[in-house]
């Protein structure tokens, strides 16, 4: 007869064996996830102007935004982890509810409501990442950070796409119109993920509650890990102020068209699609501490560069290097985070990566608003670059990465 440690090798063969379309859909999910999170930046400011907000108003959306998907984070980790076998199931909800409450951000009519649905948009989103890098961690536990890093890249591609998209519509069509659209390719694209992985194979059903939360606490019990969580919020601070203000800088201080700043922020997209995988794959072979310092200190001086230099072509050069060390970032923390907790909370631990971005993020972007009423938008920056100046010193002066 054949005995468990015979079925355990057919099952991790099977996985391997269908680890390719694994890959390819959830990279393709997730750039169209993101078509719609980076496009809502760019119809930001519409919105900004279509209801008469002021920057302490956007900046107020903003972090409510972010709180509201961190609070979201652990019922999302919890059900990615209990639920691993109907990965499939929650990544296809999650994806057609983000086109529902897009659709109905596009009928509001008051400041209130757009921070209401807004939010739930956010909180859709929230539900992809640890089901989905979950999966990918327990999957290519040989290579992780490749394989997290190429998941980025998707959300790279989509953050390209979406404001070249969203600035195109936004020329012929109201950005009511072009939220309300949304909901079409959003729940097409639900319905292509649950009929591409609802049949790929899962080595185990749902965890058991004991032995989840045994893990759990084992989890806060790692010092490491928790060096990486404040990492992780210090950069995603950062990384919230100037996803939120610079799209407000480049149309109301440099005046510039919806459709050039698409193209703008399109610009350090397209730079960072080709930086994650790489930066994915030598984090693999030399350890993830040699990449991410540099990549953290890049970031820093990216953000200062913007504030020096202001506008003009060196401008658009700053924004591509930008997008060259912003968006491997995230992934690259989220594989040294694997690489320190067992396969039953892979999910949860994405969840926890997520929710301390809310805990150190959440004011940043109020606080930003504040500055920009103040000191003029551009002061954003120098804000920004502060933040990531002292999150630089904390991974330099720490011990945090895996054995």
């Amino acid at each position: 007869m054949w005995g468990a440690q015979t079925f355990q090798r057919i099952g991790a063969a099977q996985v391997a064996g269908h680890r390719p379309l694994l890959l390819t859909t959830l990279v393709a999910g997730h750039a169209i996830k993101h078509i719609f999170s980076a496009g809502f930046f760019v119809i930001l400011p519409e919105i900004k102007s279509g209801l008469g907000l002021s920057n302490s108003a956007v900046g107020a959306l903003s972090t409510v935004r972010i709180i509201g998907g961190g609070l979201t984070n652990f019922p999302a980790g919890y059900m990615a982890d209990h639920f691993r076998h109907r990965f499939a199931v929650v990544l296809a909800v999650c994806m057609a509810l983000i086109g529902v409450f897009q659709f109905a951000l596009g009928r509001v009519d008051s400041y209130a409501q757009a921070i209401f649905f807004s939010t739930l948009v956010v909180i859709a989103v929230t539900f992809w990442h640890p089901a989905a890098i979950g999966t990918l961690a327990r999957s290519f536990s040989d290579r992780r950070g490749f394989a997290i890093a190429l998941h980025g890249t998707g959300g790279s591609i989509g953050e390209a796409l979406g404001p070249l998209l969203a600035g195109a519509l936004l020329v012929a069509l109201t950005w009511r119109t072009v939220l309300e659209i949304s909901i079409v390719p959003a729940v097409l694209t639900g319905l292509g993920v649950w009929a591409l992985l609802r049949s790929f194979p899962v080595e185990a059903g749902p965890v058991r509650v004991n032995a989840y939360l045994r893990s759990m606490k084992s989890l806060f019990q790692q010092r490491k890990l928790v060096t990486i969580l404040c990492i992780t919020g210090g950069f995603s601070a950062a990384q919230g102020v100037v996803n939120t203000f610079l799209p407000v800088y480049v149309r109301e201080d440099l005046g510039l068209s919806t459709l050039v700043l698409g193209v703008y922020i399109a610009l350090a997209q397209v730079v960072g699609i080709g930086s994650q995988p790489l930066m994915g794959t030598l984090s693999d072979r030399h350890g993830r501490r040699v990449v991410i310092l540099p990549t953290l200190a890049g970031f820093c001086l990216a953000c200062l560069l913007l504030y020096i230099i202001a506008s003009g072509a060196l401008f658009v050069v700053t924004l591509a290097a930008l997008g060259a060390v912003m968006f491997p970032t995230m992934a690259l923390m989220l594989a040294a985070a694997a690489d320190l907790v067992e396969d039953e909370v892979q999910a949860t631990t994405v969840s926890l990566m997520f929710s301390s971005s809310t805990l150190f993020a959440g004011l940043a972007p109020l606080l930003g608003g504040f500055i920009a009423d103040e000191f003029g938008v551009r002061a954003v920056f120098l804000y920004a670059s502060t933040i990531a100046g002292a999150t630089v010193l904390l991974a330099a002066a720490t011990r945090w990465q895996a054995r």
